[in-house]
């Protein structure tokens, strides 16, 4: 058994963004050290829609998320709010 690699995680939730939701803003995907096989990302917008559809991916096991201030010098009010998406996997053969 192993853990999903960034590409492999990468893959997984690129299928649920369509290219052309700019308005997602979707970056920062890297590894989440604090949780075993565990992988962030963040987003300008979140919907229940593509929370399920990855909850539903057969290598998902759960996925959390939180709102998350912006960088420093930015505007600190609820239209430049984030959201962190963190997704943690089952492990793979």
């Amino acid at each position: 058994m192993r853990e999903l690699t960034l590409e492999e995680s990468y893959n997984i939730i690129v299928k649920h963004i369509d290219a052309e939701d700019k308005f997602l803003n979707f970056k920062n995907h890297k590894k989440y050290n604090q949780l075993h096989n565990t992988f962030r990302f963040t987003v300008d917008l979140v919907s229940l829609d593509f929370l399920i559809a990855l909850m539903e991916e057969e290598l998902v096991e759960n996925v959390f998320f939180n709102p998350s201030a912006p960088p420093p010098g930015g505007a600190l009010d609820g239209i430049s709010m984030r959201y962190k998406i963190y997704v943690k996997y089952e492990e793979v053969e």
